[in-house]
């Protein structure tokens, strides 16, 4: 039989209108990191009777211990509440920002059992107690000032300033070149401008109304009256927002990117969680709110991943503003993600891809002129899979469903077919499963074999030699490697292209490809000792950037009309190598 545990009705609430949705196993409690009693932007529930709860759980007055089982818990903000007990907080070893200021709160011992603290918030002086801990700690300290019986009218205590985190005294809105922080339980992060959104009603669900289906989420970015990008989890997020574009070395810093659009009126912008949208209300705290000019802006955001291998783990996001002259053509369908599938991550279901990224079938039919793709049976996946098993699902699905089609093979480099492994010994005895060569035999690609029981695993590449043991990173995910090569190969079989194959780039060309097309979110690294990445504004033309040390470009299309469009931002750019 599980374990019965009390709660609180209130923390019941509190929980609700954090996550969205009502607790349903023991195990949601871990995967919370942000826990406000004062939030209210989601469809919020007002009584206690509107949650359904779990068999496991039953209405306990004054029993919030169960805070103390979010055991992943970053940011706790606890606004006009007592409580007898505050053990819990024992149990929450990776708070980082504490806010007890108007509670009960008084044994300042327990906060010696939090080793990630980095800022906390407390009651005045006078209703703390064992005070001599708060000399051991080495985090922000902010002590509410005790109560004056005549304040003057013209000043406002230091202490009664909102100080937690997110929500800064300053009354002033954000600028390009400033920081925010933000914390968000949703999955993604929004941004629009009031007044275009004006004929929203406040209070409705805007999220399940217009914001869920990724169809409708796609019609809006095209449109531009508002914009999102999905995160892939909650959690806390750093954002630098910059004008103009990101340069190459922004670029490489931080490689997972995307480009958006959106139509600023009434001079601001805001920006916040996605579960925001579930009770709509255009009244942004000011640290969510930027600064900007009327009209219409590209948005380039790009991240990486954190140093502790988790997004959402107070990750850097970019946000570059560049201001247009009228709304651009996009091209996505569905929502934008702004992450990729981790490299060491555990195996997972190779269909959950992001919308962003096209479907690699999708893609060879548009940029190869193909209607049938043809793949191998399983009799013929079985010589392969004598020397490597099993085959990750991502690749053992390109290969039963594409490999075979001649269109990808009447290109530069060479496609690994299944009669190869018996044919070359090299091939089958070695320590990574080789799936492309360069034509001369100059890179190969492969997957490391210890790294086959992942979906979708990460891809290197090594240079000349068969023997040379110098593997190094191509690519995060088999599936960015299989779109990004299969991007790559297209441009030297299109019909239609450029006088010469390649050209010389410079930096303020490299700009103007950047504002003018679509970076898309796949890029190759180390491939011929060049870093690539792709830009298109057509679903069957393609531009790739080859940085050697100096800027290199190939291009062109598979149909005349989208060979029209890309030479609207490529003619004349380049010297011809």
């Amino acid at each position: 039989m599980m374990k019965q545990y009390g709660i609180d009705p209130r923390l019941a609430i509190w929980i609700q209108r954090n996550t969205g949705h009502d607790l349903q196993t023991f195990s949601d409690l871990a995967k919370i990191k942000c826990l406000d009693s004062t939030r209210r932007n989601f469809a919020a529930v007002k009584k206690i009777e509107d949650i359904r709860l779990p068999s496991w759980l039953t209405i306990k007055e004054n029993d919030f211990s169960l805070i103390g089982e979010m055991i992943k818990l970053k940011q706790l903000f606890l606004h006009d509440v007592a409580i007898d007990d505050y053990s819990f907080l024992a149990g929450c070893k990776s708070l980082t920002t504490l806010d007890l200021q108007d509670t009960s709160f008084s044994d300042c011992r327990l906060l010696a059992e939090l080793p990630a603290l980095k800022k906390v918030l407390l009651p005045p002086y006078s209703q703390l107690k064992h005070t001599e801990v708060l000399e051991q700690l080495s985090c922000l300290l902010e002590i509410k000032e005790e109560k004056t019986e005549e304040p003057k009218a013209t000043e406002q205590p230091h202490g009664e300033e909102t100080l937690s985190e997110g929500n800064p005294a300053s009354e002033e809105p954000l600028h390009l070149g400033d920081t925010a922080h933000l914390s968000i339980d949703g999955m993604g992060i929004v941004l629009f401008s009031p007044e275009v959104m004006r004929y929203v009603v406040p209070g409705s669900d805007f999220l399940t109304e217009e914001f869920t289906n990724p169809k409708q989420v796609g019609e809006h970015i095209r449109k531009g009256d508002i914009t999102a990008f999905c995160t892939g989890t909650g959690g806390d997020f750093i954002l630098w927002l910059r004008s103009g574009y990101p340069d190459s070395n922004a670029e490489k810093e931080f490689p997972v990117m995307i480009r958006l659009a959106v139509e600023v009126r009434g001079g601001s912008l805001q920006f916040g969680d996605l579960f925001w949208l579930s009770d709509w209300n255009p009244g942004f705290p000011q640290d969510q709110v930027l600064s900007l000019p009327d009209g219409y802006y590209h948005i380039t955001a790009c991240t990486r991943r954190p140093e502790s291998g988790y997004w959402g783990d107070d990750q850097i996001i970019c946000l570059y503003f560049n201001r247009l002259e009228e709304m651009p053509e996009l091209m996505w369908q569905g929502v934008p993600y702004l992450f990729t599938e981790e490299p060491e991550a555990e195996p997972q279901d190779a269909s959950a891809q992001g919308q962003n990224q096209r479907d690699y079938m999708e893609m060879i039919r548009q940029l190869y002129g193909v209607e049938e793709l043809q793949g191998y049976t399983e009799e013929e996946l079985a010589v392969i899979k004598k020397y490597f098993n099993p085959l990750p699902p991502v690749l053992e699905e390109f290969w039963s469903r594409a490999v075979r089609t001649e269109a990808i093979h009447r290109v530069q480099d060479k496609w690994i077919r299944p009669e190869d492994f018996d044919r070359w010994g090299w091939l089958r005895d070695g320590d990574y499963l080789v799936i492309l060569i360069e034509n001369q035999g100059c890179c190969r690609a492969g997957i490391r074999r210890k790294d086959l029981t992942k979906a979708d695993p990460p891809v290197y590449v090594v240079a000349d030699q068969i023997n040379d043991q110098r593997w190094t990173l191509c690519a995060g995910t088999l599936s960015g490697f299989l779109r990004a090569v299969l991007a790559y190969e297209a441009v030297f079989a299109f019909p239609f292209h450029g006088e010469e194959l390649m050209y010389w780039l410079t930096e303020e060309e490299l700009e103007t490809v950047r504002s003018g097309l679509e970076k898309q979110p796949f890029g190759l690294s180390g491939w011929l000792g060049m870093d690539m990445s792709f830009y298109s504004n057509a679903s069957d033309n393609m531009a790739v950037v080859m940085d050697c040390g100096d800027l290199e470009v190939l291009y062109g299309a598979a149909s005349e009309a989208g060979y029209k469009k890309l030479m609207e931002v490529m003619e004349g750019l380049g010297e011809a190598i």
